[in-house]
């Protein structure tokens, strides 16, 4: 997991590696919070080899409204059955990894109301990719809300589905790595890849 602090100037050697029982196995730094609620995601899903958790602007803004990220973008259907929601009811700790994997149960998806989603998924990959496309797709749904948009049909978002997780997903991950790599060659000279 990474530090507590700026995500953007986290480098390899900041991250901490802890078992899911949060017991320090390397680095020293304190972690971030949401170490806890990443660890119970883990231990309710053993298929989860990745827990993406965004604060990303159009994903928060969406987050007010306990919608779903709606179909009115081709790569939502990255998404078509996919969303649970979880909120903080003022009483219990704000973000409970126990209460959270209850509610995001087998989905991949998780938007925390006021707050950003969490996405739990097979591979980093995929994780990386879902939470970039959430972002843009949520941005699509409150824009599109605002003139009067309409969602592609629900038959249509089922069948496409299939399709970006075979093509999508590995496609975008080269697709931003490369991008990655031009865009912070430091990075890259510091993993000496």
């Amino acid at each position: 997991v990474s530090p507590f602090g700026y995500f953007d100037q986290t480098v390899p050697g900041d991250l901490l590696k802890t078992t899911l029982d949060l017991e320090p196995l390397e680095g020293d730094a304190e972690p971030s919070p949401a170490i806890a609620f990443h660890a119970a995601l883990y231990k309710a899903r053993p298929d989860a080899q990745s827990v993406i958790h965004t604060h990303s602007r159009w994903v928060e803004v969406l987050s007010t409204t306990g919608q779903d990220v709606g179909m009115y973008s081709a790569d939502s259907c990255l998404f078509y059955e996919e969303q649970a929601h979880y909120a903080d009811d003022g009483i219990q700790p704000p973000v409970d990894g126990v209460r959270m994997a209850a509610e995001l149960r087998d989905r991949s998806v998780l938007i925390v109301g006021n707050h950003g989603a969490v996405i739990v998924e097979k591979s980093l990959e995929a994780a990386t990719v879902k939470a970039l496309a959430l972002e843009t797709s949520a941005q699509c749904h409150v824009e599109a809300q605002m003139i009067g948009g309409k969602e592609m049909a629900m038959a249509e978002a089922a069948r496409a589905k299939g399709a970006y997780h075979r093509y999508f997903i590995p496609q975008m991950w080269a697709a931003n790595y490369q991008r990655l790599k031009k865009s912070d060659p430091d990075l890259f000279a510091l993993l000496a890849v």
